[in-house]
């Protein structure tokens, strides 16, 4: 059985051959959803005989039109792969041996992030779905939703050489630009579906999101890079609320901010009491094992 490669480009990125190539590997027909991309590039890509360039409408995120494109796939195995991630060759030919066995496959995911592989902070083993039967996955069309899947699954073993390399964020810049756009997509999603977002909730996301992913998920293990991803992601859920007020013209009720801002510092001040005690006795065994080997 035949393989689909689906991948979404909307401008050029310095990792775009390399991650085709790649691709290449496994699938017979690459479809690439067009929603910006330079004529240039387009030339570049439109020049290979099995890939096949298709304009369409600019979309903040790519899972508003990854069901559809999945629809256009001619072959009943469908492999979403982005324009900065890159499969490996180990992962390739374990692909290529059994994906037909399986309706859907797991696959972790290596997140390079200012210029490190970062091991905690939730950014691994970053599980996604990406091989899969048409008929056996159906994709969300919300933000950073995992897919709907049913069938045989594959969940491929935690290891470097059968992950997907993803070269994530490559500086500040990028992460906020980022950051703004999927902030805005989210915050319009809200007032579109007549959702309420309150700023309790902001703070309570925020927090969640620091805590969880700094003492909870190790990522001071992950040093400098470890603290300052784990900052931005949660300012990501102030930014998501901050638009929020701004699409409500800037006129949201009931809202006590001085009440949040205390919430927010008491609660950061006792989460980090209660976690560091667990950070310490972390590191005291790392070291002792390190000792030990």
């Amino acid at each position: 059985m035949a393989i689909t490669g689906i991948m979404v480009v909307k401008r050029s990125s310095k990792h775009i051959n390399e991650s085709l190539n790649s691709l290449k590997q496994l699938a017979e027909e690459i479809l690439i959803a067009d929603i910006g991309m330079s004529d240039e590039l387009k030339i570049q890509l439109s020049s290979s005989a099995s890939v096949k360039v298709i304009p369409f409408p600019p979309v903040p995120y790519v899972e508003l039109i990854r069901e559809k494109l999945k629809k256009m796939a001619s072959n009943e195995y469908v492999l979403f792969l982005d324009p900065d991630e890159v499969l490996p060759p180990s992962l390739i030919e374990i692909l290529r041996a059994g994906y037909a066995k399986y309706d859907y496959i797991s696959i972790p995911r290596k997140n390079i992030i200012f210029g490190k592989w970062i091991q905690n902070s939730r950014w691994w083993p970053d599980y996604q779905i990406r091989l899969f039967k048409k008929n056996a996955v159906i994709w969300p069309t919300e933000i950073h939703h995992q897919p709907e899947a049913k069938g045989t699954e594959l969940k491929l073993e935690q290891k470097e050489e059968l992950a997907i390399i993803h070269h994530n964020y490559e500086s500040i810049d990028e992460y906020l630009e980022k950051a703004i756009r999927y902030a805005k997509a989210q915050a319009n999603e809200k007032i579109q579906s007549g959702q309420e977002y309150r700023l309790n909730s902001a703070v309570k996301d925020g927090l969640s999101e620091f805590i969880s992913r700094y003492f909870a998920a190790k990522g001071y293990k992950d040093g400098m890079h470890g603290f300052v991803l784990s900052f931005l992601q949660m300012f990501y859920g102030f930014l998501v609320y901050f638009y929020y007020w701004e699409y409500k013209k800037y006129a949201v009720k009931n809202e006590e901010p001085t009440k949040e801002v205390k919430t927010f510092f008491a609660k950061g001040l006792y989460e980090t009491i209660y976690w560091t005690p667990k950070k310490i006795i972390d590191r005291i065994i790392s070291r002792l094992v390190k000792k030990l080997n």
